[in-house]
């Protein structure tokens, strides 16, 4: 009988996705990092989703608070980071935005010019126009927690699956590192989930807009 543990090590996280996916009306994923390499191993199934909600994070935060604790033993001035990180002006966000974009385009330019890759590239840009694909970057500190969320359809008595653990949206987070998730079953338990990644992504910001250029 399959566990519901997932040993990267023992069995990939993308097969398990793979399998998760064809039984899926919608998707919703909150990752740390966002790298192209981990959506092609799972691109394939992305097709028949009516919705797809990528939340990453941005990569100009680098201070994490375990970081700032050991810069500042007193407990007001991470506090104060918090806050800082929590209302952040315009400008800040479009800086943050624009760094992101950054990062992406230069893993864009180090892709090999391959069919394979440019399918991928043309794939996401056409679910993103087709109004499928939804992406927003969460800038008020680090996303840490990742989660992979899979509703059911509405004629299925499970509302969905998630898996939820350690690892980012990239081809090591997917296949290679020393990760370890866990498969979580329940309708309670969705419902909890997709109210956890609904309040993140409304406080996160759209990106698809920008990722689309960067994708052209």
């Amino acid at each position: 009988m399959p566990h519901d543990v997932i040993d990267n090590r023992d069995t990939l996280l993308h097969e398990v996705v793979n399998k998760l996916l064809p039984h899926a009306e919608a998707a919703h994923f909150a990752v740390g990092f966002f790298f192209l390499s981990g959506l092609k191993a799972i691109a394939r199934n992305l097709e028949n989703l009516r919705q797809i909600r990528l939340l990453i994070g941005n990569t100009a935060t680098r201070a994490t608070i375990e970081q700032l604790a050991e810069i500042h033993p007193y407990r007001p001035a991470i506090e104060e980071y918090q806050r800082a990180m929590q209302f952040q002006n315009a400008a800040q966000r479009a800086s943050l935005l624009a760094e992101t974009a950054h990062k992406i385009r230069e893993r864009l330019e180090r892709m090999e010019p391959t069919d394979e890759d440019q399918a991928l590239i043309q794939q996401l840009a056409r679910l993103i126009q087709e109004g499928r694909l939804k992406v927003r970057v969460y800038t008020s500190g680090r996303l840490h927690a990742k989660a992979y969320i899979f509703d059911y359809p509405a004629d299925r008595y499970e509302r969905g699956v998630a898996i939820v653990g350690s690892s980012n949206l990239s081809l090591a987070g997917l296949r290679d590192n020393t990760e370890l998730n866990v498969v979580v079953h329940g309708n309670a338990n969705h419902v909890q989930l997709r109210q956890w990644f609904d309040r993140l992504w409304e406080a996160a910001t759209p990106f698809e807009e920008s990722l689309l250029n960067e994708l052209r």
